[in-house]
Order: structure tokens, then C-alpha cells, then sequence
């Protein structure tokens, strides 16, 4: 049995007070936090997200 993704997976490093923008148009995008904060912003959506270690952020729309 294969189980691997057929999903794309990136991993990014960045450094504190980084901004990365993201451009949204994949639909159901997954973030997840390995070490540190992450403070995710997501337009369609009426709130913010502060991740911590070991938490993930799934969108349910699409925008950036």
C-alpha cells in the first residue's frame, strides 16, 4: 500500500518578524507550526490565528 501525498509539501524556515505572503488561490492550504509562533492571517476569513509548536492551520477558502 502507498500512503505517500500526492499533495505538494514545502518547508520553510523563517527568521523572526519574517512576513511571508502567500498567494491562496490552492484551496484547502495547510500551515504548520514546528517550532516557535506563527501569526496567520487569511483574507476571507473574520479572524486571526496565532499557531504555536506542534499546532496547524488548515484554510477553508481561497485568497491570500
Amino acid at each position: 500500500m502507498n500512503l505517500t501525498s500526492k499533495v505538494p509539501k514545502i518547508e520553510l524556515i523563517l527568521h523572526p518578524h519574517q512576513i511571508l505572503d502567500l498567494d491562496g488561490t490552492q484551496h484547502r492550504m495547510a500551515i504548520e507550526c514546528r517550532g516557535g509562533v506563527i501569526w496567520v492571517t487569511h483574507s476571507g476569513e473574520n479572524q486571526d490565528y496565532m499557531l504555536r509548536a506542534g499546532r496547524r492551520y488548515v484554510s477553508t477558502t481561497k485568497g491570500r
